[in-house]
């Protein structure tokens, strides 16, 4: 199987899912488990390669390190002068899920998705529309989000044709908060609990 998240918007994303379940902490501390989040798309299936896009800054370059140590092919993209991420960040992934299925044509097997953005579809452009070609030639499709911001139309795609998993299932298990941080009451915050499946 192959992997293409879009950390960016998992991040992103997943600060909302905080501001719900745990309102009375300050988004500074939120932190994604890349370990946990990885092991709940890969289960017990062979990984091929795993492909991250993101921005920066942040975050440092310590958090990219790791990542690569995982096994994760990572590529970075500077943010726009006002601080926000280029459109080139979600088109490097569609790339190389295009390069991947064409690479692989006589052996399709799995692609997951780590993202919430479907856009563009109108155009004809986006992940789902590039999920969609990519289904035609045969491979298995898998969808990782948070539903709270997923696009709608990428989500009934991936239900209906695949496979789709809300993330705030496992929120427990794939973020935690800042272990040298203390909320107002001067108690350490939630660290991150194993990931059951």
């Amino acid at each position: 199987m192959f992997i293409f998240w879009d950390n960016s918007n998992i991040h992103i994303s997943g600060l909302k899912v905080m501001e719900q379940v745990e309102p009375d902490k300050p988004r500074e501390l939120f932190r994604t488990n890349f370990n946990n989040l990885l092991q709940l798309v890969k289960k017990d299936r062979k990984i091929d390669k795993i492909y991250l896009s993101g921005s920066v800054p942040p975050p440092n370059n310590s958090v990219w390190d790791y990542l690569r140590n995982m096994g994760v092919s990572v590529q970075l993209l500077d943010k726009t002068a006002d601080g926000t991420e280029q459109e080139s960040v979600d088109m490097s992934l569609q790339t190389m899920m295009f390069r991947t299925a064409i690479d692989n044509i006589d052996s399709p097997s799995t692609i997951a998705v780590l993202t919430g953005d479907g856009a563009s579809k109108q155009l004809g452009e986006g992940f789902l529309s590039d999920l969609k070609r990519i289904k035609k030639l045969g491979w298995n499709i898998e969808v990782y989000a948070w539903e709270i911001s997923c696009n709608r139309y990428l989500k009934e795609y991936a239900e209906q044709n695949g496979l789709f998993v809300p993330l705030e299932n496992y929120y427990n298990s794939i973020t935690f908060l800042k272990r040298d941080l203390y909320n107002d009451s001067g108690t350490k915050v939630r660290p991150s609990t194993p990931l059951v499946i």
